[in-house]
Order: C-alpha cells, then sequence, then structure tokens
C-alpha cells in the first residue's frame, strides 16, 4: 500500500502539471479543445490525489503501523476519531490535506464550466493546479514531507500528541486549510483576469462565494484554535501572539477587506485595484502561515523542525507569487482603473475604504514583526508591542463598521446623519452603568473600547430598523417590515450577524486581556485548605486518579469553589502522566455569565505531593468571544445560503432600488 500512495502522488504532481500545459495553451490560443484536455487533465489530478489520500486514510483506520507516518501520529489505544486526525496531525499528513482540497477545488470549478470552457475560469484552474503541483512536488521530491515512507523496524507507535486529544484541536486544522485554499480561489481568479486583461467584474462574481467560504472556515479555524489554548493548554489564556497563530490571523485580516472590496467593485466599479491586491495578499499571506509552520526558520511552540529542502522550495514560491502578482499589476493597471470615484468622507464609499486601509495595515504590521523582525534583525516581538497595536486599532475599526451602514452611497446628508446618530449615542451612554457596575474603570482605553462596543449595538439596531422601516413601506407598521429585513436579502442579514459577532469579540477581548485578575497560591494537600481570588474561595476536598487517552495516568485534585458564602461549582485541575511524552497539567474552568474562573496547578501533582501551585485567573467577558466567533461563521453561513427564485429575487432588488441613497446590488443587499 505504501507503493501505491507513493505512486499515486507522483501522478498526482505529473498531471497537475499536464493540466497547467493545456490550459495556459488553451488560454494563450483560445482553443476549447485545449481547455476541454486542461480539465481531463485536472479529473486525473483529482483521482491521484484521491487515491493516495484514501491509501493513507486506511493505513490509521487499519492501524497499519508498518507506515513510519502512522506510526509517528498513531496507536493501537486511539477511538477512530483521532486515529482519523492523526491523518493533518503531522507535516507530511497536513501537505497531503492541502493538496486534496485544492484538488477538490480545481475539480469542481472545472466541472461546472465544462460545457462553457470560459477562457477566465481556464486561467483560474490552472494557477490551482500550480500551487497543488507546488503542493505534491513538497512530498514528492523531499522524503522527510512524504507520508509514505516505511517505518524502520521494530519503530513502537509514538501515538498522537496529548495535546491533540481534543476535539476542538482535531478541526483546527482542517478548519484552517479549507479556509486557505477557499481564499486561493480569489487569488487565481485574479492572475487569471490579469493575464486576460479583463477589467470587468466577472471574475469577482466568480470568486466572491469561495472568498466568503474560505473566510468563513479560516474564522472558525482561529476560533476553534483559542479556544484549544484555552481550555487545553497551561498559559493562562487563549491567543499569545505566537508567530504561528500570527500568521493565521494577517489571513483573516486581508480576506475580511477583500470581501469589503468586492462589494464596492461589483456595485460601483470601485476599489479595482484594492481587489486585486487583497486577493493576492491573502493568498501570499496563507502561503507565508505554511512557511512559518513548516520551514523551522522561526521559533513557535507550533513550529516543525528546520527542513532546508522546504525552505527553499516555499521561499521560492513566495518570491515568485509576490513577484508575479506585482508584475501583472503593474501590466494592467490602466485596464483597472475606477471610473467613478469616492465622493465624500460623509459616505459609506470613504468608510469601506478607511477600514480597509486599517485592516491591511494592521495584517502588514503582524506579518512584519513576525517574520521580518526574527529574520533580519534577530529580534522577538513580545506581546505587549502586538497589543499596542490591535487594541486601538480594534476599537476604531470596530466604530467605523459600526457607522458604515447608516451612511450612504457617494454622500450622506448632516441632518439625515444627525437622526441615525441618535440611536447609537443613547446605547453608547446607556452601556456606561453596565461597565461601571462589572468594574471596568480601571483603565481607561479599555473602557473608551467597551463605550465604543455600545455604540457599536446601537449602530446594528439602527441598521436593522432601517431596513425594517423601509421593508414596511410609507403608511405601514415597523414591525410589518421587521421580518422582511431578515430575510429580504441574505447579504444584508449575513451583516447583521457579522456586526453584531465582532462586537461581541471586540468587547470580550477588552474585558479578558485589559481587566482581567490572577493569582498563585501554595495549598497543603489536606482538607479544608483554601486559596482566593476576586472574592471566589477554592477549598481543597481530596484526590483520585484513574487511567486516561493513550495509557495515561492522571491524577485530580478537588476544589469547592464558593463565592459570598455560597457553594457555585466544583473544579478538578489535574496531572496526565504519558508513558512515551511525559507529564502535562491541565486547566479547568468555572463558567459564569460575565467571566470565567480558569485554575491550573503550575507544576505537576500526583498522590504523593504535599502541595499544589495553583494559579488562578479572572477572565470577564471571555464566553463573548466564543459567542462573537459563532455569529461570525453564522453570518458568512447566511450570506452563502442559496439565492431565493427568480421571482422573490427581482421583488427584493425593487425593494433595494427603493432605499434613498443605497446602489442596488444584484441581490438586494446595500451593507
Amino acid at each position: 500500500m505504501i507503493a501505491l500512495g507513493r505512486i499515486a502522488l507522483a501522478l498526482a504532481l505529473v498531471f497537475s502539471m499536464a493540466s497547467v500545459l493545456f490550459l495556459a495553451l488553451g488560454m494563450r490560443w483560445d482553443r476549447k479543445d485545449l481547455l476541454r484536455n486542461g480539465y481531463y487533465a485536472v479529473y486525473a489530478f483529482f483521482l491521484t490525489t484521491v487515491v493516495s489520500s484514501a491509501v493513507l486514510l486506511q493505513a490509521f483506520l487499519k492501524k497499519d503501523f508498518g507506515f513510519g507516518y502512522v506510526a509517528e501520529n498513531s496507536d493501537a489505544s486511539l477511538s477512530t476519531f483521532y486515529r482519523i486526525a492523526g491523518f493533518w496531525a503531522g507535516q507530511q499528513g497536513s501537505f497531503l490535506l492541502w493538496l486534496l482540497l485544492i484538488a477538490v477545488v480545481a475539480v469542481v470549478i472545472a466541472l461546472v464550466d465544462l460545457n462553457r470552457l470560459e477562457r477566465l475560469t481556464g486561467g483560474a484552474v490552472m494557477v490551482l493546479c500550480v500551487v497543488g503541483g507546488v503542493f505534491a512536488a513538497l512530498m514528492v521530491l523531499n522524503k522527510g514531507s512524504n507520508p509514505f515512507v516505511a517505518a524502520e523496524p521494530g519503530t513502537q507507535p509514538f501515538g498522537l500528541n496529548p495535546l491533540l486529544l481534543h476535539p476542538a484541536m482535531v478541526l483546527h486544522p482542517p478548519a484552517l486549510f479549507i479556509g486557505y485554499v477557499g481564499l486561493s480561489v480569489p487569488f487565481a481568479f485574479a492572475i487569471s483576469t490579469l493575464l486576460l486583461g479583463r477589467g470587468d467584474k466577472q471574475w469577482v462574481s466568480l470568486s466572491q462565494k469561495w472568498a466568503v467560504a474560505g473566510w468563513l472556515f479560516l474564522s472558525l479555524g482561529i476560533g476553534l484554535g483559542a479556544w484549544w489554548a484555552y481550555v487545553v493548554l497551561s498559559f493562562g489564556g487563549y491567543w499569545g501572539w505566537d508567530p504561528v497563530e500570527n500568521t493565521s490571523l494577517v489571513p483573516w485580516l486581508t480576506a475580511t477587506a477583500l470581501l469589503h472590496a468586492f462589494t464596492l467593485y461589483k456595485s460601483r466599479g470601485l476599489f479595482k485595484h484594492w481587489a486585486l491586491g487583497l486577493a493576492a495578499a491573502t493568498f501570499f499571506f496563507t502561503i507565508l502561515a505554511t512557511w512559518t509552520t513548516r520551514t523551522g526558520l522561526i521559533q513557535s511552540v507550533h513550529a516543525f523542525e528546520k527542513n532546508p529542502l522546504l525552505v527553499w522550495i516555499l521561499s521560492g514560491f513566495l518570491v515568485l507569487t509576490a513577484a508575479a502578482s506585482s508584475g501583472l499589476m503593474a501590466w494592467r493597471w490602466r485596464r483597472f482603473e475606477s471610473h467613478d470615484q469616492v465622493e465624500s468622507i460623509l459616505s459609506r464609499d470613504f468608510l469601506y475604504y478607511l477600514t480597509n486601509l486599517l485592516l491591511t495595515l494592521f495584517a502588514v504590521a503582524v506579518a512584519f514583526g513576525t517574520v521580518f523582525v526574527p529574520l533580519a534583525m534577530n529580534k522577538t516581538v513580545g506581546p505587549s508591542t502586538y497589543n499596542a497595536i490591535a487594541q486601538p486599532l480594534g476599537v476604531v475599526t470596530l466604530g467605523l463598521i459600526a457607522i458604515c451602514p447608516l451612511l450612504a452611497w457617494r454622500k450622506t446628508e448632516g441632518s439625515e446623519l444627525r437622526k441615525t446618530i441618535i440611536l447609537p449615542l443613547v446605547t453608547a451612554v446607556l452601556s456606561v452603568p453596565l461597565w461601571l457596575y462589572l468594574g471596568f474603570q480601571s483603565s481607561v482605553w479599555g473602557f473608551i473600547g467597551l463605550v465604543v462596543c455600545g455604540f457599536a449595538v446601537g449602530g446594528v439596531i439602527q441598521f436593522v430598523l432601517h431596513s425594517a422601516r423601509r421593508a414596511a413601506g410609507p403608511g405601514k407598521s415597523l414591525w410589518a417590515g421587521m421580518g422582511r429585513a431578515f430575510t429580504g436579502s441574505r447579504t444584508r442579514t449575513a451583516a447583521y450577524f457579522v456586526h453584531f459577532g465582532m462586537i461581541l469579540v471586540v468587547a470580550g477581548l477588552i474585558g479578558s486581556n485589559v481587566y482581567k485578575h490572577e493569582a498563585t497560591a501554595l495549598v497543603k494537600v489536606k482538607a479544608g485548605e483554601t486559596a482566593s481570588i476576586a472574592g471566589y474561595t477554592l477549598a481543597y476536598k481530596g484526590m483520585t486518579g484513574n487511567t486516561g487517552p493513550q495509557n495515561s495516568t492522571r491524577s485530580f485534585a478537588t476544589f469547592a469553589v464558593t463565592r459570598g458564602g455560597t457553594q457555585i461549582g466544583t473544579l478538578t485541575p489535574h496531572t496526565d502522566v504519558y508513558p512515551a511524552s511525559g507529564a502535562a497539567v491541565r486547566a479547568v474552568i468555572l463558567g459564569r455569565p460575565f467571566e470565567d474562573l480558569f485554575v491550573v496547578a503550575d507544576d505537576p501533582f500526583d498522590s504523593t505531593s504535599k502541595s499544589i501551585a495553583l494559579r488562578m485567573i479572572i477572565f470577564p467577558l471571555i464566553r463573548w468571544v466564543w459567542i462573537g466567533s459563532i455569529l461570525l461563521c453564522v453570518g458568512a453561513a447566511v450570506s452563502l445560503w442559496p439565492k431565493a427564485r427568480p421571482q422573490e429575487q427581482e421583488a427584493r432588488v425593487t425593494e433595494a432600488i427603493a432605499d434613498t441613497g443605497d446602489v442596488a446590488r444584484p441581490d438586494g443587499a446595500t451593507a
């Protein structure tokens, strides 16, 4: 089976390159027969990739430890769920998963276009096959990246890394990879339209849904990774500004800006250069994320060991991507000039521009600090520096997002602005007592940020009310249009969810970072011994033990948690000792509506210990981060929901046109 996997992988490389050749010639000479042959080669590329992936998957399912990669990332004690996760737990399998996802996307686009055989789509599929060829070459040419290598005689299964034994970490890598591959589609269509010199919006129409899907899964992947870090790792937090974390955030920032640019490109013909540049930058940053994780040049607890061949291949691919994108944009610059202009700073157009600028600057700053500074200056940028950049930018961007839907396209009259901004100002003022009650007055900047969140809540409410009034029509009740405000346009409804989700995320980030409390205590292993923090008291009750996954030995210390004399829960921080990898302490969390109590032992303990060193942290509003992250994904999913029937769609377009100052889009959305 190992030989079959190798052969299939090598053929995948051959067929991906064959498809590139056919599609390139078909584009160049406008030959539909060559484009069709290119698509046939894509089908073969897909099938051979599926075969190689199936070979590796069945090796995990059948516990075939003759595969070196399976022995490194699995053992006989693992459940089927975690054996499947072993597929992408290491470098070799993650490369194969990425290749499989690229092949799936390429073949779907090729199948849809088989009857039309458009040059624009053929060029996009060609670019995707180039990317697939690079990943196939990584595995074929580099033994250390090939999952089809036999285990050395006598090799014992190592098992899955104990830190990965959590559902969030099982789902986190594939969600990230799906996001990265989805965001490669706008890049592929951007390169294709640049090669053809087509300045129309067709490439945006063909790639926008892929971009939204990529953004959705990247959001999901980052959220799952943060949740995993919070509930599994013992450092006390969910985001440490680690280089690998940073390079997953950077393409999310540029992808968010890209979606805004697509809106203006399609509706007004604005932001054409922005859209092309952001599509290229987002793809570049997804490869930079892989480069950071896989080459070993940047120090990170999540990175793999240094691999010289991967350094050359991935670095060369980054340089090629940047050079090709920049060169094509310079060559075709005039073809993509916008005929319309931003007319006023009091317009939705200008706020879109300002939001995109801030998101892009933030992405570049994080990438610069993560990659360039360590390589060129041999220095490490600490979390305090990133926080100093992220906190004000995040609050300002949230304010812009809140105001944006309240403004009209082109220009907003002062009287109209005064009317629409009253409600957000009221909710900002009303939020002040809540923040004071929760004790958030110790930091001026944090308090200002939370007040901006209160303002943004009013902005979302005003956005919904405005849509409801328009849907109800003259002389009708506001409530009559409320249902239509949520069903009249998928994109507008998605904006409600996404904007409100962003408010919760930003408020949660401010609360859990600026206002967190931390304390330590050395608790004797004796019933009744206590530790306390911010009104919470932890009383030691006893210790138990059992056997966990992968033959681990687990020791649990039980603490009763009281507040104001009333018991509100029980926490059991524990130590897991694995035969192959040693001891690891596990954090536990007591969730409350407005805060979490996070408890972890700073050192491993067992039944022979005389005392336990506890670290206790209060994370205010942390649950808002998780709820907001879910709403972001829900909003993106709503946007991807299939369109209504033609009759309903026509009615919704008419409704959008009736909105004073707004420019209707084909789906009736105005935000």
